[in-house]
């Protein structure tokens, strides 16, 4: 695979997390109902959380959100360093002492592995073909000798049993052997 110099940047700006030190977890999500704002972010599997718009982790430096993103292609992994976040109509969830993040508060991030996949798109109508490279997932290990996994997919429905890569969501969990049977890494 063939990355360019945009692609190498990302790569070196995902970098930048590596020495922070984990202070505190949230998840935005679209606020469906504003009137009474409830969670939406739980699946049917337990030791996974999907996130409809960005999980916000704060440091000993700052605040890194990671999100869907258009930059490579439609839907991969984008990050700001702290910056305003883009939606007004968000509701924000802390989930600091949750059972997925409690383990890695006060923890040192230690390495961070981004995975980059092709698509190609076709177009009936010209016979044309573009190829498309984009950050799909992301594995954050920290000083506790523990990981995250992040990928740019989803359940399109409650009761699918591997996700949906391509969407407008973000699904995390720590535990590796689920995260590669519901195909949210290889």
């Amino acid at each position: 695979m063939n990355l360019s110099q945009e692609h190498m940047d990302f790569e070196n700006k995902i970098q930048r997390i590596v020495g922070l030190t984990l202070l505190k977890v949230q998840y935005l999500e679209i606020n469906y109902e504003s009137d009474h704002p409830k969670p939406y972010y739980k699946s049917k599997f337990h030791e996974i959380d999907s996130i409809d718009f960005s999980i916000i982790l704060h440091t000993d430096k700052g605040k890194i959100e990671f999100y869907w993103d258009g930059q490579f292609y439609q839907y991969g992994i984008g990050v700001r360093f702290n910056e305003k976040t883009e939606t007004a109509t968000g509701q924000k969830w802390d989930v600091s002492t949750d059972d997925l993040w409690g383990k890695f508060i006060e923890q040192k991030i230690a390495n961070v592995k981004l995975t980059w996949e092709e698509v190609i798109m076709y177009e009936d109508k010209t016979g044309k073909s573009d190829k498309f490279t984009y950050p799909q997932d992301l594995r954050i290990d920290f000083s506790n000798d523990k990981s995250i996994f992040m990928s740019a997919a989803g359940f399109l429905n409650e009761d699918d049993k591997e996700v949906m890569g391509l969407l407008d969501n973000l699904i995390v969990t720590d535990n590796e052997s689920l995260a590669r049977k519901v195909k949210m890494i290889n």
